[in-house]
């Protein structure tokens, strides 16, 4: 009996592999990206996806509704678009579409 309750007594440490619902290990989460670092990783992604995505920004824009804040942000849209091509930035994507078109026709 006094071998059992010396062994309640002690604290039961975590194992050092213990799994969250999510599945990160807790030493994962606890060295985890600081809020400024999630911040400028999100800019860098949306400035990314504006140089190279500009060719869907319009179409977008357009899904969004009717008014004149949207008839406005459709326009700058196709400026943006515009001036994206002109640049060359939408060769990537359009390459892409013009791939798999290519493979849809044959059916891939």
């Amino acid at each position: 009996m006094v071998a059992l309750e010396r062994e309640l007594r002690e604290p039961i440490s975590p194992s050092p592999s213990t799994i969250t619902a999510d599945a990160i290990p807790l030493a994962l989460r606890r060295s985890g990206a600081s809020v400024r670092q999630v911040l400028a990783l999100t800019f860098v992604g949306v400035f990314t996806l504006a140089l190279f995505a500009s060719r869907d920004l319009p179409s977008w824009v357009g899904g969004l509704g009717s008014g004149p804040l949207i008839d406005r942000a459709q326009a700058l849209a196709t400026q943006w678009d515009d001036t994206m091509a002109s640049l060359g930035l939408t060769r990537p994507h359009d390459a892409l579409r013009a791939l798999i078109r290519r493979l849809l026709d044959a059916q891939w």
